[in-house]
């Protein structure tokens, strides 16, 4: 048995079991013990004091970061998060010289441990895509849920189809809010509402290295177009690069065109599988790297 404890991790009830689950799933089961009470796998994250991490006697001692990490001072410090923890898992690129494990935070909202024939989450998007895509009742052409636009790239987006009188965009969040539309507080609710339109935007809200959340996967489970917009084009070698409308936001020529492109051609986006035929050993290779890491941390190999 392996026992785990959590510190300066968040209070979310989607994700605060994930680890938990993977790890009794794919190396054995798991016991949650105190922190201090120098557990096998000690898990942190960045609410809170580091120096509680480098005092402890835990075996592995990973720290997950499912935000970009250049708002989060002293998590930011490479050198100081290299020096206190065995294992880095989040949104940069595997680069194990420097203890960095790809994991992506979109892992968490789709809870399928193995790569399995018939249970997996490829194949679950894929099959919401299309029911999605094929409702009967998408008359809101296009859908934006959000809280807030801290560096204006989703105004871009917005303003640029509204200038040019596109469509109508609804707005059921605390940004831009302009429709009575109710929106509950789940995720399966926004998904539900956004499944209502042909386009969703739904920008990034910073660029980070490898910085690709939740927001695009919703996008495709609500079977719609997204309006996307990153550090680079979204999980390279993941979707098929017609299946999003990538927005350059930078270059308001460009992106007069890619929003007119999409605008006027719908059918290009909507036809053809969201995933590529390699997506399946990308994912495959998100989860084996942690597992095989883990494992040798703890001498389980």
């Amino acid at each position: 048995m392996i026992t785990l404890a959590y510190v300066n991790f968040w209070k979310d009830p989607t994700n605060d079991n994930y680890f938990t689950e993977f790890i009794n799933e794919n190396i054995d089961s798991v016991k949650i013990v105190n922190y201090n009470d120098n557990p096998d796998i000690l898990i942190a994250s960045i609410n809170g004091d580091i120096n509680i991490i480098k005092n402890s006697f835990a075996k592995c001692k990973i720290f997950y970061y499912g935000e970009n990490l250049n708002r989060f001072s002293p998590y930011n410090n490479e050198k100081l998060v290299l020096d206190t923890f065995d294992l880095i898992v989040g949104f940069k690129y595997t680069n194990l010289e420097k203890k960095q494990i790809r994991f992506p935070l979109w892992l968490m909202y789709y809870k399928f441990y193995n790569y399995k024939t018939e249970n997996n989450l490829i194949h679950y998007i894929e099959n919401r895509y299309i029911e999605n895509k094929k409702k009967e009742n998408k008359k809101i052409s296009t859908t934006l849920i959000c809280r807030h636009d801290r560096e204006g790239q989703r105004t871009k987006i917005y303003n640029e189809i509204v200038r040019n009188n596109y469509c109508h965009i609804y707005c059921p969040g605390i940004f831009n809010h302009n429709t009575n539309d109710k929106l509950g507080i789940k995720v399966e609710d926004k998904i539900n509402y956004i499944s209502k339109s042909i386009y969703n935007i739904c920008p990034e809200n910073s660029t980070f290295e490898g910085y690709f959340t939740e927001k695009i996967f919703q996008a495709f489970e609500g079977g719609t177009i997204p309006l996307y917009w990153a550090i680079d084009l979204p999980e390279k070698g993941l979707f098929n690069e017609n299946k999003y409308c990538f927005c350059n936001i930078n270059n308001p020529n460009e992106l007069k065109i890619q929003i007119k492109h999409a605008m006027s051609n719908p059918d290009y986006y909507l036809e053809g599988n969201v995933f590529t035929d390699a997506a399946p050993d990308i994912i495959s290779s998100y989860y084996t790297t942690l597992i095989n890491n883990i494992k040798l941390k703890l001498n389980l190999q």
